[in-house]
């Protein structure tokens, strides 16, 4: 196969006409059909256009072999970041977790499980702190109540019991 009929194959598998698959590449409708039919034959720049913007395999488009599309680590991570909006700054702490080996990930996981079960245990105390002090304040509160009705009417203001 030739590399015109090659490119003719990736259009016509992106659904595009010529003059369509010209513009997405920065060039004309001529040029485009100069290349499928053979009467030019398309320059270095303009295959490595094909090969880096949509992951044509270069040597699918020289010689017919292989699978028409490569699947590079970029081109899978990008569909990944874009399948899960990730941000910039999550694709950034992505491509670190996915570059260390598999025991600093390891650590890694050692360590985050243990600040959660610290954050836990630290939530447990303060939670257990908190109804230590509501029940504090709630023995105050009857205290204030017990004191603004008065000592009970069997005992004097000395403390000692009427008869």
């Amino acid at each position: 196969m030739s590399i015109g009929t090659q490119i003719k194959t990736f259009r016509k598998s992106l659904k595009k006409t010529q003059a369509e698959f010209g513009e997405m590449l920065g060039t004309g409708r001529d040029a485009i059909s100069n290349y499928e039919i053979g009467r030019v034959k398309p320059t270095d720049t303009f295959i490595q256009l094909l090969v880096s913007k949509y992951n044509v395999s270069e040597e699918w488009l020289r010689t017919g072999q292989g699978e028409m599309l490569q699947e590079s680590e970029t081109s899978l991570f990008a569909a990944f970041s874009k399948q899960y909006e990730l941000t910039a700054a999550e694709q950034q702490v992505a491509r670190y977790l996915l570059a260390l080996s598999p025991d600093e990930r390891k650590h890694i996981l050692k360590h985050l499980r243990g600040l959660s079960d610290a954050i836990e245990h630290a939530d447990e105390e303060s939670a257990a702190r908190a109804a230590a002090r509501e029940a504090k304040v709630e023995e105050y509160r009857q205290e204030l109540e017990a004191q603004e009705k008065g000592p009970p009417a069997s005992e004097t203001f000395d403390g000692e019991k009427r008869a």
